[in-house]
């Protein structure tokens, strides 16, 4: 194919792992920092950019610089800029459905009541699909280094909530040294009780990475794992995988000193035997390499995948969104609508 970047740009899309949080663009951040009279670290988009090469530990890092600059989101107001400016982006990308994952714990403990954060995420998915055809879903997350408690209160009030038929998902995520996902076996059970469809975070190369999967397909019994390459590791995991259909939705993401993208052999391996991995852009303003396009570009670059086999990525994550099965129907003829033109 002649043009490959076109190709991979105007392909109709979805993408089912990213963090409202770590959306925030570089002037919205200084912006909203103003706005809210919160000091920050840094003062222009050369220093935000610069602190984004996370070292040893990477994922401790990497989490410091995210709680930095969500410290700056104090209102609905903040969460409706960020939300939209997403969905104004995914138009961009030609992202026809986004699954969007936020964190309430972070955002009650810095002022912002349950509701009030949810009216600022949905009347942002609102109107960014009145104004850009964007569909979006929103997965609630429990920070795992915070008491299970915390987590069922979480519940609680999303239980209680106006904007509860918005939220379809709930997974865990944030440091999981010491935190393993039977940590919050009651959580998830209070979870699926109450409807929710359940995903869960799985880093890479974290400890006891494969004990963690073990945990989330036979003790927590999840649909998605979030990243979950290590199941590698053990032959058993991945037919394990298989088995039960459970989806992947790995984040090839980089930094600013890697040399391009990340973990892409092996999401290669684990596509070539036929496992439904989706590829994901996790937090694109706080990785080198930002939204889906771009990552699909440097992706199929260093692992080779043929236009029929970026189609399958794609035919990969609508199939496996948590769409209702008309809309996904309606999606996917899309994008096989596509396919027949293009290759």
């Amino acid at each position: 194919m002649k043009d490959i970047k076109a190709f991979i740009k105007n392909m109709p899309k979805a993408e089912l792992h990213i963090h409202i949080e770590g959306t925030i663009q570089p002037n919205m951040l200084l912006d909203i920092a103003r706005r809210n009279k919160i000091d920050l670290p840094y003062k222009n988009e050369d220093e935000i950019l610069a602190a984004q090469d996370y070292g040893h530990p990477h994922l401790q890092n990497f989490l410091k610089h995210h709680y930095e600059r969500v410290s700056v989101i104090r209102t609905s107001q903040d969460l409706y800029d960020i939300t939209l400016a997403l969905l104004k982006k995914c138009k961009e990308e030609n992202i026809r459905h986004i699954e969007i994952m936020f964190d309430p714990q972070v955002h009650i403990e810095q002022g912002i009541s349950f509701e009030d954060m949810m009216e600022g995420i949905q009347r942002g998915c609102t109107e960014g699909k009145q104004n850009y055809n964007v569909s979006s879903i929103l997965i609630m997350c429990a920070n795992r280094d915070r008491p299970v408690d915390d987590a069922l209160r979480m519940l609680d009030l999303a239980a209680k909530s106006s904007y509860r038929k918005h939220i379809i998902g709930v997974g865990i995520d944030s440091d999981e040294h010491g935190n393993p996902p039977i940590k919050f076996i009651d959580f998830f059970n209070r979870a699926k009780e109450d409807g929710y469809r359940i995903t869960a975070h799985c880093d890479c190369d974290q400890e006891n990475s494969k004990l963690h999967i073990h945990q989330c397909i036979h003790l927590i019994g999840v649909e998605r794992i979030d990243h979950g390459i290590n199941c590698l590791e053990d032959p058993k995991l991945v037919e394990d995988i298989r088995k039960n259909n459970i989806c992947l939705t790995v984040c090839p993401t980089w930094r600013i000193s890697d040399p391009g993208p990340r973990r892409v052999k092996r999401m290669r391996q684990l596509f070539d035997l036929g496992i439904l991995v989706t590829i994901n852009t996790d937090d694109p303003e706080e990785f080198a390499s930002r939204y889906m396009s771009n990552t699909m570009i440097e992706v199929q670059k260093s692992s080779n995948y043929t236009p029929d086999e970026l189609i399958q990525l794609m035919r990969n994550a609508f199939n496996c969104s948590w769409l209702d099965v008309d809309q996904k129907n309606i999606y996917i003829e899309e994008l096989e609508l596509y396919a027949s033109k293009h290759t």
